[in-house]
């Protein structure tokens, strides 16, 4: 029974750093600050490509494509850009603006 008792104790002594953590969790996440978005109309190729789904030739397509045509519009006029569809505009939805 003594030995049931130390290896439930031993148990709890390791579970007690993991509810520890997860405690404090929902802090850490609450601190982190919030990422701000890219401007389409004055980002360069640099800032572009780090970008989700835009590598350095989109980010080269969409510089090249707004010193022909002007500023963009609207986020939808990122579309226009070639290899620049739907999905890829869904996946940018928060992280690009004017």
């Amino acid at each position: 029974m003594k030995i049931l008792k130390s290896l439930l104790v031993v148990a709890l002594l390791f579970l007690l750093p993991i509810t520890v953590a997860n405690a404090q969790l929902p802090e850490v996440t609450t601190q982190m600050p919030q990422l701000e978005t890219v401007s389409i109309n004055n980002a360069d190729a640099g800032m572009l490509a780090q970008l989700p789904g835009i590598g350095k030739k989109k980010a080269q397509a969409i510089v090249d494509y707004r010193q022909e045509n002007g500023d963009f519009e609207n986020l939808d006029d990122l579309s226009n850009v070639k290899g620049i569809g739907k999905k890829l505009l869904e996946k940018l939805e928060g992280k690009i603006s004017l």
